[in-house]
């Protein structure tokens, strides 16, 4: 994707369930121009980044290096292959993903299931640190390397060299294969992936796109012979294709060095491959499309299509790219503004431009109608873009996306010195699929202001007029039942709306911001230092807690959350729990008292701040993110939610709206039938973690949130934790100033009791889901303990449930390849003293979960019964404690453990003992466990399988 101007849809939680989304996501691949570095084409008009050397070998194989501190010690490195599923023949569609998985899978240098094993022993999992995609034009291979040391480094380069041309793809390794590949395709087949299929296959007919869908077809999966598979990976596994980017804490001309000797002498085999040509944008007029499926949310869109614009990246285009942002930004903003009314026939709707590889560009505005007012929807949008076209853009409205559009890119800056390894090394990956420039974030912003210096709205207007051009408009709906006339239906509503006249858009005032002041400051009345977690603890005079930690992790950013009264522990067993509600937005987006959500986006706009509210199993959470210069205003949002919330009830509306098709998604595949059910069985169906019913969710309201939030917000003990690039005295200012001068706390914290595992079951606990017939999914899992009872037996049995992953993955996935990822684990509450469980998870086929779970109590057995050996222990333990090192070099994991650790010694303990305790697992300590805990007879199972084969049986 060479660029894409999408505001994501607001309510994101909740349209994903629903499955709508934003514009469709795409790829592209442009051609480069402008002055030579190093080799590399620079777009023109554009510097790039010079913190990233760049450099081509003599066999065409390109490099990008860039040297990063943050985490310290640790690297990303990318290995990407110029070429994905667009580039395969009919007979070898699937083949570009089908290779990514053979080129781990045995190799000139290394057998067969050793490549995963290796990494593993240098501390990567399989999946968080080894990991692999491949999409139309690319296929990546990704390592996170924990440690930058000679050993980690050199077998990173070797194993990926191995990637490049010495897979050996042997016949009966492709065999073995197959089956995972399926079963990848089978775990991801989902009425929302179906829809995205059928949805490119509508706007792009007669092109390759729609036919060269990156999973590929079963019948080349099943049957492509090995001399397939060769003659692809020979044709575009080549020198002058790939590009390795490596980032990292590392010298860079000791890995310019490395990189040299370890691919220099790569040289392609036969002939390259041909790019494909993918055809042209059909010219069509006005065509409808429609995709019907019960767990679809009644979705209607209108897009027009271009052929591909494939001009060089440059600075021009980036200014052109930037104007027509500006120009969707303020489209979206006014649809945000429509939705958060009370008679809006929309839950969310967006508008937005992408490019799908070389295919097309399109323009698609999309709305999630309300049940029953999808007419009113379409004419709503279709509206608001002829408004946009024929009045244009007010100046204030201008006004205020550039202000937004600066903060961004500001904040941008200031934080660029402390940049993730991994983000780093990613972005660089997408600028080359884009074939774009890497820049750095101050040329960024100096190109925004540039683009915006002298702006008018007429720029803008004319800029947005271009975007509505085109095929089309191409209109498309997705519903749970067709609609009555079908696809004419929707034309002829269409026809109809565009015949109403639009008047200009009414002027927007912003009001101001209510809640700068709480009254006086809070006094403090206690102060110490928790010197072993480097952090301040703070007590005020109304009962609110402090806990503050200033980090140098990432520059100019603070994470704050607000821990109030005791989140489930207060939810009454006789009511229907309102958490889906609250935790999708349905309490914050109920504005404030003084003033609306949406006027609170206008009040605030320039500042960075964010609000976030949900359940923890001891505590309602508010959450924010902000930077120095806005701490003040994240704090005064929060404190405003506790003091004066709105109880708006539009917002809630929306989400229960969608409340069937939440249920009807849910019920559609095995997964989320499991999802939507485990938590209330694995807690003998205690009520608090029930998922309400599809009638409960359609008859709640915001009253049910306030019922159950008020009292706490007004009266509960209120615990801060505040982590990131602040000093503890601005901390505890700011505080003051907000939390602090509140009424006093005058609530307890509600007693803990007790949490109960299910018994174990004999035969399984069976569930139905009404998707595809060859989908199931199976469970088990044995009781264990909560975190407190005993913190270095808990992180045993985290170490015994790696080795039971480790296994799982080489039986499930590898040997019998009836599962793309089996998961294995544990879960320990912090909450309950009893309360814990080890568990399997496993989507198969349904024939094949009995077998399952089988297997996964052999595994147990075993595990029982002999010691694992110490490289299984090795492979299990040094990711586990590699990855830790990684977390506690973040803001966000520090947020997460300070919770209670100003009142509770257990939580300082807790905290400073994780890795000696890791480290001192044995294998004697792992088999005393399983013994204590992996007992037949406590197993508890549940199958998730097809409703017409649980009506067979």
């Amino acid at each position: 994707m060479r660029r894409t101007n999408v505001s994501c849809l607001a309510l994101a939680v909740t349209l994903f369930l629903a499955g709508a989304g934003a514009p469709l996501a795409a790829q592209s691949r442009t051609t480069a121009a402008g002055t030579l570095q190093r080799g590399w084409k620079v777009g023109d008009g554009l510097q790039a980044d010079p913190a990233v050397r760049f450099g081509i070998l003599p066999n065409g194989m390109r490099y990008v290096i860039r040297r990063n501190a943050t985490p310290p010690g640790e690297a990303s490195l990318r290995l990407r292959i110029d070429t994905g599923s667009l580039n395969e023949r009919e007979d070898q569609r699937g083949l570009a993903h089908f290779l990514e998985h053979m080129v781990l899978n045995g190799t000139r240098n290394v057998p067969e299931g050793e490549f995963v094993r290796r990494l593993e022993r240098n501390g990567l999992k399989f999946g968080p640190d080894t990991n692999a995609s491949t999409d139309f034009e690319e296929t990546v291979y990704k390592l996170e390397l924990p440690e930058t040391d000679k050993e980690t480094v050199d077998t990173a380069l070797f194993l990926l060299r191995e990637v490049a041309d010495k897979a050996l793809l042997e016949a009966k390794a492709i065999d073995s294969e197959r089956g995972i590949i399926l079963a990848e395709e089978r775990t991801r087949s989902t009425p929302q992936q179906r829809q995205s299929i059928h949805e490119i296959g509508f706007l792009f007919p007669g092109q390759l796109l729609p036919e060269r869908i990156p999973i590929g077809t079963d019948t080349v999966i099943r049957t492509a012979p090995r001399d397939r598979f060769v003659e692809f990976y020979n044709a575009f596994y080549r020198p002058e294709n790939a590009t390795l980017v490596a980032v990292g804490d590392f010298d860079i001309d000791a890995m310019e060095a490395r990189i040299r000797t370890q691919f220099g002498d790569w040289k392609g085999e036969g002939q390259p491959g041909r790019i494909a040509d993918q055809g042209q944008v059909a010219r069509r007029g006005a065509d409808a499309g429609l995709f019907v499926d019960p767990a679809m949310a009644t979705r209607v869109s209108v897009s027009w299509v271009r052929p591909a614009d494939t001009n060089p990246d440059s600075r021009a285009r980036r200014i052109k790219d930037t104007i027509e942002g500006l120009g969707l930004a303020i489209f979206n903003r006014r649809l945000e503004r429509i939705a958060a009314s009370d008679k809006a026939p929309f839950v969310a709707a967006n508008g937005g431009e992408s490019q799908f590889a070389d295919t097309g560009d399109v323009t698609q505005l999309i709305a999630v109608a309300r049940p029953g007012e999808w007419r009113e929807a379409l004419a709503a949008i279709d509206a608001e873009q002829r408004r946009l076209v024929r009045h244009g853009v007010a100046p204030a409205e201008l006004a205020r996306e550039i202000t937004q559009g600066r903060t961004a890119l500001t904040g941008a800056v200031s934080a660029a010195s402390t940049r993730s390894t991994r983000a780093l090394a990613d972005g660089l990956v997408g600028t080359l699929n884009d074939d774009n420039t890497p820049t750095t974030p101050e040329a960024r912003l100096a190109l925004f202001e540039e683009a915006v210096r002298g702006i008018t709205p007429a720029t803008v207007n004319q800029a947005v007029a271009r975007l509505f051009s085109g095929s089309g408009p191409l209109l498309y709906m997705t519903a749970p039942a067709p609609p009555e006339g079908g696809k004419q239906a929707l034309l002829s509503a269409y026809r109809d709306a565009s015949r109403m006249a639009v008047a200009p858009p009414a002027a927007q005032r912003a009001q101001a911001w209510p809640y700068a002041g709480f009254g006086a400051p809070g006094q403090v009345v206690e102060r110490r230092e928790l010197a072993e977690l480097g952090a301040t603890a703070v007590r005020f005079a109304n009962g609110v807690r402090l806990t503050v930690k200033s980090t140098d992790f990432r520059k100019d950013q603070i994470l704050v959350q607000a821990r109030i009264g005791d989140g489930k522990l207060d939810l009454d067993p006789t009511r229907p729990n309102p958490e889906w509600a609250i935790a999708a937005g349905g309490f914050t987006m109920g504005g404030l008292k003084r003033i609306s959500a949406e006027n609170m986006r206008e009040a605030l706009n320039g500042k960075l701040y964010s609000g976030s509210f949900g359940l923890d199993d001891d505590a309602f959470v508010l959450g924010g993110s902000t930077r120095p210069a806005d701490f003040a205003t994240q704090l005064q949002v929060l404190a405003a939610y506790v003091a004066e919330p709105g109880w708006g009830p539009s917002g809630w509306d929306r989400l229960r709206s969608l409340s069937g098709t939440i249920q009807d998604q849910l019920a559609s595949t095995p997964g989320g039938v499991f999802n939507r059910d485990a938590d209330a069985l694995l807690r003998r169906g205690d009520p608090r973690w029930r998922t309400p019913t599809r009638g409960e969710m359609a008859a709640s309201s915001i009253g049910d949130a306030r019922a159950l939030l008020a009292g706490p917000l007004t009266n509960d003990p209120v615990e801060l934790v505040i982590v990131g690039d602040i000093t503890a005295d601005e901390a505890i200012r700011q505080v003051a100033a907000t939390f602090g001068a509140l009424p006093p706390r005058t609530g307890k914290a509600a007693s803990r009791p007790t949490l109960a595992f299910p018994a174990g079951t004999p035969e399984p606990v069976t569930l139905t889901h009404k998707g595809r017939e060859d989908q199931g999914l199976a469970f088990i899992a044995w009781p264990t303990l909560g975190f407190y009872a005993d913190p270095r037996l808990v992180r045993t049995l985290n170490v015994l449930a790696a080795v039971f992953q480790l296994r799982l993955n080489d039986r499930i996935r590898e040997k019998e390849a009836v599962s793309y990822s089996p998961v294995g684990s544990h879960a320990s509450s912090d909450t309950f003293r009893d309360y814990g469980y080890m568990f399997g998870r496993v989507e198969a086929p349904p024939a094949a979960l009995p077998a399952f779970l089988r297997e996964a109590q052999a595994i147990a057995t075993e595990l029982r019964t002999t010691p694992v050996t110490a490289d299984e222990l090795q492979r299990a333990v040094k990711p586990l404690t590699e990855r830790l090192q990684r977390e506690r070099q973040g803001n966000g994991w520090w947020l997460s453990q300070l919770a209670g650790a100003a009142t509770d010694p257990r939580r300082v303990e807790a905290i400073t003992s994780q890795l000696r305790d890791y480290q001192a697992v044995t294998p004697a300590a792992l088999k005393q466990a399983a013994e204590r805990y992996l007992l037949p007879a406590k197993a508890y199972k549940v199958v998730v399988v097809p409703e017409k084969s649980a009506s067979k049986n």
